[in-house]
């Protein structure tokens, strides 16, 4: 390639990148760390910004989202329709199991059993749920849901239903003390 095809393809990936992080919702620390660990894997050097990656480097980056979960797809014009499963805010749910773990935590948020009902703060539950595991078995390390497979989906569920049972009997304990 010559320098000039080289820097378009460059900037083609860097765009790639910025959209994989705001679609697995990484916060900059998180975003920082896993540059670093890549460019450490490809180069030697852990670099923490994208701005003088080689392209063996963006590509790595771009691999290493994909394995959390991103799914780098053409624009909105590109003529695929997207037959995907959409909730309320028009967010895609791919598998059915991640709508049942939003509307979980969304519910649990709305009885004031959980203070932050974001995305971004059941991504961090999950992270502390599985990563820990995940690490010990030589896993990917999950920065979103998606990257979670059925069975740690199946886990947080349960998870969420059993925090939310306690929750409300811890409810119905304190109304029946008032009561008397």
């Amino acid at each position: 390639m010559t320098t000039n095809t080289t820097t378009i393809y460059k900037n083609k990936l860097k765009r790639t990148i910025k959209t994989g992080m705001h679609a697995l919702q990484l916060d900059d620390a998180t975003y920082r760390d896993m540059l670093a660990n890549v460019s450490q894997r490809a180069s030697g050097s852990a670099k923490r910004s994208i701005k003088n990656m080689t392209l063996a480097e963006l590509n790595g980056v771009i691999d290493e989202m994909r394995s959390k979960g991103f799914e780098a797809r053409r624009g909105k014009y590109s003529g695929k329709k997207d037959n995907s499963v959409r909730n309320k805010d028009e967010q895609r749910i791919e598998r059915p199991m991640l709508g049942k773990v939003q509307a979980l935590w969304i519910t649990m948020h709305q009885q004031g059993f959980v203070k932050d009902g974001s995305d971004n703060a059941l991504n961090a539950f999950a992270r502390k749920l599985f990563n820990k595991q995940r690490k010990q078995d030589d896993k990917p390390l999950i920065i979103n849901l998606r990257g979670a497979d059925d069975r740690e989906l199946w886990q947080l569920i349960e998870t969420l239903k059993s925090w939310q049972q306690r929750e409300e009997d811890k409810l119905r304990l304190q109304k029946l003390k008032n009561d008397k």
